[in-house]
């Protein structure tokens, strides 16, 4: 019986000819992670192991994101101590305040390529998966020893094949198809600890960074990596950032899936993940109307350049809703500034959003934009339990940067195919 793309690469790193489902391995890795809230830890586990060097200061990589800029002195002085390990173990990739989001700047900066195994630490990592590579999540401890050994243990997991069809309708996106496969997976329910491979013919027209929502959307629904089919589009992608050389690998025709769930992407409709739970999901159409005080664009979700595209698309000659913040943190540098060039920083700020620089912004609700009780935000982020963008009291919808825009807009909950672009003689007289 043949493997799967994620069988086939963790075969790889193991060295053996073959691997199945439950199988326990000991695997090198090609890239390991790690962000401030974690890499403090972590150099501190890899010292407490009594390691003096990393397996290779190339591989391994620390983030700023979280908590970034700092915002106390505490979280200062976490940023420092990660700096002054980075320089003493020779790390070549610190990516500092400003650069980003690890799941998006990873990808980007060429260190996650197809056909590797990258492990992360932190729990959106089966993002990095959409490059054709198994990218998993793990804690400090085993972050460190990854990164001061070069290896892992690992169970096979089991595969759960999604195969999109069709064609997405104007107004629907892929954060709309990762709301729609969480309605069917459930929240850490029937995915977990498996893997998500996605592919069939409606993956052709979808871009790179499209493919980077549905994969961050798969860690919230248990599974321990998301992965999509390399394709003529990853490989161009990955062609024109690798680091290094790779190998991409696909799933072979006789190989097993544990599922196999059908996407009609024709027929999916704007969605949202409504509070306080990632599953309970909605059309956008059943909760319009309802008053916001926040919109929120951003996050390894939906924070990238055509994210802010589409939002500026919508906001173009229309003013942000009396009452309402809409708040923007572009996902990297590199979205910022392609952005900036594209004017949609622009246009944005002239709508009135706040731009804030590249990081994760008030997803997680410690800065850039919390909320106070009773406060209402629409978000393009990633989860909306209790208390997730600050009090908890306060209310999270999840929805795409398109369904964001509009409502911040409208100031209240609105279907973003409701309000179309301005033509370009009305955005001159607005």
């Amino acid at each position: 019986m043949g493997m799967t793309i994620t069988e086939k690469i963790l075969a790889r790193a193991a060295g053996l000819d073959a691997v199945r489902p439950g199988q326990f391995l000991d695997c090198r890795v090609d890239q390991v992670a790690s962000m401030d809230l974690q890499g403090k830890l972590v150099f501190n586990t890899i010292g407490s192991l009594g390691s003096e060097q990393l397996f290779d200061p190339a591989r391994v990589a620390f983030t700023l994101d979280h908590q970034s800029p700092a915002q106390t002195v505490a979280i200062a002085d976490v940023h420092a101590a990660i700096r002054q390990a980075a320089k003493k173990f020779e790390v070549k990739n610190l990516f500092d305040v400003g650069s980003g989001i690890m799941h998006v700047v990873m990808p980007e900066r060429g260190l996650v390529l197809p056909g590797e195994l990258v492990v992360m630490n932190e729990s959106h990592t089966p993002t990095g998966g959409a490059m054709g590579a198994v990218v998993i999540g793990v804690g400090q401890t085993d972050a460190a020893v990854a990164a001061a050994l070069g290896e892992i243990w690992l169970v096979v997991p089991a595969t759960i094949r999604v195969n999109l069809r069709g064609t997405l309708r104007e107004g629907v996106t892929t954060k709309d198809v990762a709301l729609h496969l969480m309605s069917v997976l459930g929240y850490e329910r029937k995915a977990i600890y498996k893997t998500i491979e996605i592919g069939g013919p409606g993956v052709k027209a979808l871009s790179m960074d499209a493919r980077f929502t549905i994969t961050n959307y798969c860690s919230d629904m248990g599974a321990k990596s998301a992965i999509f089919e390399p394709d003529a589009v990853t490989l161009e992608y990955a062609a024109a950032r690798a680091q290094r050389p790779f190998t991409p690998v696909c799933s072979d025709a006789d190989c097993r899936y544990e599922e196999v769930v059908d996407v009609d992407l024709g027929a999916l409709e704007p969605l949202l993940a409504c509070p306080h739970a990632l599953d309970n999901i909605h059309s956008v159409a059943s909760q319009a109307g309802k008053a916001i005080n926040e919109a929120f664009i951003g996050t390894c979700t939906n924070g990238r350049f055509e994210d802010l595209a589409a939002a500026a698309a919508i906001v173009r000659g229309r003013q942000v809703a009396p009452g309402v913040r809409f708040v923007v943190v572009p996902a990297s540098r590199e979205v910022y500034q392609r952005a900036l060039k594209a004017g949609h920083i622009a246009t944005l700020s002239e709508a009135g959003a706040l731009v804030f620089p590249p990081g994760c912004g008030p997803c997680m609700g410690e800065h850039s934009g919390v909320l106070g009780a009773g406060e209402v935000a629409i978000s393009s982020g990633n989860r909306n339990m209790e208390g997730r963008m600050g009090s908890p009291d306060s209310f999270v919808y999840l929805g795409s940067p398109q369904t964001v825009a509009a409502s911040a807009v409208c100031g209240v909950i609105t279907d973003p195919r409701k309000l179309a672009p301005l033509p370009q003689e009305e955005v001159a007289h607005a």
